[in-house]
């Protein structure tokens, strides 16, 4: 099977989708109480295994593989929890205390520079992205309003998401991408 996924074998992925998804799900959801982020593990895990396709016979047991990638995905998905509780912490002190004017001139360039970017995606991506930021849509639902399957609009955030880091990363350095995460949660 593994041969047939590296020669390009939608059939044979399918089937390994099928074999081991439940179980994925499960092992995440065990792991992080959340069936979102469960959900999520279990589509990057196979978004990755996709992309890697050609080198998967070198593998020598794909459970074992699954596992210890669904394992650092939980992991990750714990971190980005922890991060975002950081992120939050961090909007609610500086709400309260009223940065500089400096500051929020800064934050307004950046706001306006994120616009552009957004602007810059794809048709493709910005729908998905503005589906889900704007107007707070799983990516169950946005697929469903797209016509989509959950893999591409999965696809089409990722990408999103890293278009908007690198540029600001590029243009203001790795604090903007701070800045651009609690701008983002701001709007929610």
């Amino acid at each position: 099977m593994l041969l047939q996924i590296a020669d390009g074998s939608e059939v044979a992925f399918r089937q390994l989708f099928d074999t081991y998804q439940q179980r994925l799900f499960t092992y995440v959801y065990k792991v992080t109480r959340s069936r979102e982020l469960a959900d999520d593990a279990v589509q990057e895990i196979f978004l990755k295994i996709w992309s890697m396709r050609r080198k998967l016979p070198e593998i020598g047991n794909m459970q074992a593989y699954l596992r210890r990638m669904a394992h650092n995905r939980a992991l990750k998905a714990f971190q980005a929890v922890a991060r975002e509780g950081l992120v939050e912490d961090g909007l609610a002190r500086q709400t309260s205390a009223h940065e500089a004017a400096d500051d929020g001139l800064l934050s307004k360039e950046i706001q306006l520079y994120i616009n552009r970017l957004i602007d810059q995606l794809t048709p493709s991506q910005r729908r998905v992205f503005l589906l889900s930021r704007e107007e707070g849509l799983r990516q169950q639902e946005i697929a469903e309003r797209l016509g989509l399957n959950v893999v591409t609009v999965k696809r089409h955030m990722v990408d999103a998401l890293k278009a908007i880091r690198d540029g600001l990363a590029q243009n203001y350095g790795a604090q903007a991408v701070v800045l651009y995460i609690i701008f983002r949660l701001s709007d929610h």
